[in-house]
């Protein structure tokens, strides 16, 4: 290490004015502050606060990077129902992540200033004046169930969708359970919870039944119960709660009884509903959900053990951090080329809430695609398109992913093969065109881009074309909307007779890679995803341009080399207007 880095690494003994400021401000506000800890840099202070009518005690832990983060302060003997963690005391002074700590801000006076609130808060949500408390505070849900996640173990979770829950105490539950583990042991697993039932009767609520999750999903019986607050907030005594209540309806309904046999499971989850602030105001309050699972090995109680799982919730609420998701999730994409540009263009089409993908291509992944492609080892040897498809919709259950491991245009010698085709080559693309609502070509080939651009022009299906120049000094991204006055023909007889100036490249960096008879070119995923994204941007905004502003522009050059040297990335972009010498666009 270096003599810098070998340095005094506590702030206090680094800076030892500012310790001394922050001393003294605890002082100045007349609070009693020891220092309890000094070691492995971190400064622990007990503080004896004053208030109005009495001294509370606070636990102020600095930041080891003291001042550029900001402090933890707990305060373990004051009972709050909001702004301070059920668990551990912590206050939440500052709203967290949102820049609201001034490192030139003395600790003493945060303090000062934000547990006032803290305390008015609470009063005027006890007093139901929520109003003057919005005024006041961040208006968000605080769940109980949150701080709960802080226990759970590590390894599994459960997804639900808020299923209607019989008004009852307590009942069976249904589970579809996924091993995570390769031996398909379940001591990390991923479960749904279909539903919640009453010990009886029929329950007409529906299902939750996410299509084309997957996994080596199978059913697990399990059971629901509702507790009252305040509530245990470990694993082991949530379950006893949950116990006494079971057994006190069991008294009463023997039907209920199932819920407190094992049976010969070796897993057990069990559905703790409680009442929780699911949303902000005086009608905020909701059902809460927490999950145990229990496990067994072998027999006896030294066999058995109870953890709390992290649950989410699953819906189309997933898509609520990019509100131009709602407006693709019935959109249809055609994608041509599933290479070092389309892979990383079906990822983002995907994860940006496409409805249905058709990914084309005819490769294998190698493993000297890597360096550039989306999935690694994983995927050597598989079709890429196979390889895409299960990993988008393993990763990604709302879409649909399809994919067509075909050579487009290719043709063959061999008269049987040709007359037994069906459906014919060109008939198959052209209902693929047709049905998509936007085709994006990703090829990289001269041949299936002019075919391609032909056929979407006929059928009327916009089209974006993306790709990088040779050595990744630059790259394409064209759109050709149907209608339009130029085509696909007029752009290259611009780029021809230098109307519209061609992107930087450099042909000498084709290479031909050992083991592969196609040359390619050198460079990183780092510079080809410049053209992914663009061409992305691009198709959203011609699929929802209400929600996403598409542009006025039709073509695009992206130069990451200027002068010989590498520059940070520049789009040059123009519309396109018909060329004299396209001989269906130019005598128009």
């Amino acid at each position: 290490m270096t003599a810098k880095a070998n340095e005094v690494t506590n702030w206090w003994k680094c800076w030892p004015s500012l310790y001394d400021a922050e001393m003294a401000a605890f002082s100045a506000h007349g609070a009693a502050a020891t220092v309890l800890n000094d070691q492995n840099d971190m400064l622990i202070l007990d503080v004896e606060w004053p208030l109005e009518d009495r001294t509370v005690n606070l636990k102020v832990g600095f930041s080891p990077l003291h001042p550029f983060f900001p402090p933890t302060v707990t305060a373990p003997d004051i009972n709050l129902a909001r702004h301070r963690n059920p668990f551990d005391g912590g206050l939440c002074l500052l709203v967290p992540g949102a820049g609201h700590w001034n490192s030139k801000q003395r600790v003493a006076e945060l303090i000062h200033e934000q547990l006032v609130k803290i305390f008015d808060v609470n009063r005027l949500r006890e007093e139901e004046k929520w109003d003057e408390a919005a005024a006041v505070e961040e208006q968000a849900p605080d769940p109980l169930a949150n701080y709960y996640f802080n226990e759970a173990e590590d390894h599994s979770t459960v997804y639900f969708a808020r299923p209607a829950v019989p008004a009852q105490s307590c009942g069976p539950a249904e589970f579809f359970i996924n091993p995570r583990a390769a031996n398909g042991s379940t001591s990390a697993f991923e479960a749904m919870l279909r539903r919640t039932k009453p010990a009886s009767g029929h329950w007409l609520a529906p299902l939750f039944e996410p299509k084309g999750w997957a996994g080596n999903w199978k059913q697990s019986e399990g059971r629901w119960v509702r507790l009252k607050q305040p509530m245990p907030k470990d694993a082991a005594g949530l379950l006893a709660a949950a116990e006494a209540v079971i057994a006190q309806q069991v008294t009463a309904n023997k039907l209920l009884r199932p819920l407190q046999e094992r049976g010969n499971r070796d897993l057990r989850i069990t559905v703790i509903i409680f009442d929780d602030e699911i949303a902000y105001g005086p009608d905020g309050t909701g059902d809460g959900w927490l999950f145990l699972v229990e496990r067994w090995q072998g027999k006896g109680a030294k066999g058995h053990s109870v953890a709390l799982v992290r649950s989410y919730e699953v819906s189309e609420e997933i898509f609520a951090r990019l509100p131009v998701a709602a407006a693709l999730r019935n959109k249809k994409v055609l994608l041509i080329g599933a290479g070092a540009v389309g892979s990383f263009v079906a990822a983002e089409l995907v994860r940006a809430g496409i409805g249905e993908l058709t990914i084309v291509d005819p490769d294998r992944v190698e493993p000297g695609n890597s360096v550039r492609w989306l999935l690694g080892r994983i995927a050597w040897g598989l079709p890429k398109v196979l390889a895409l498809s299960n990993f988008l919709m393993t990763n990604y259950p709302f879409a649909r992913v399809v994919a067509w491991g075909t050579r487009l245009g290719e043709g063959t010698t061999d008269v049987d093969v040709a007359r037994s085709v069906s459906p014919t080559p060109v008939s198959e693309l052209r209902r693929l065109i047709d049905e998509a609502d936007l085709v994006v070509d990703a090829s990289a080939s001269i041949d299936c881009q002019a075919a391609m651009a032909h056929e979407c022009r006929r059928i009327g299906t916009p089209l974006v074309v993306g790709y990088a120049t040779e050595g990744l000094h630059g790259g394409v991204v064209v759109r050709l909307r149907p209608g339009a006055p130029a085509c696909w023909v007029c752009l290259n007889e611009h780029w021809s007779d230098g109307g519209i100036k061609v992107p930087p490249r450099d042909p000498s960096a084709t290479v031909i890679p050992i083991g592969c008879n196609s040359p390619t070119f050198t460079g990183g995923s780092f510079d080809l995803q410049e053209v992914s994204m663009e061409v992305v941007r691009s198709a959203i905004g011609l699929l929802a341009p209400d929600e996403y502003d598409a542009g006025d522009w039709d073509w695009s050059a992206l130069a990451l080399v200027r002068d010989g040297r590498r520059t940070l990335p520049q789009w040059d972009c123009g519309t396109l207007a018909p060329h004299p010498k396209c001989s269906g666009c130019g005598s128009k």
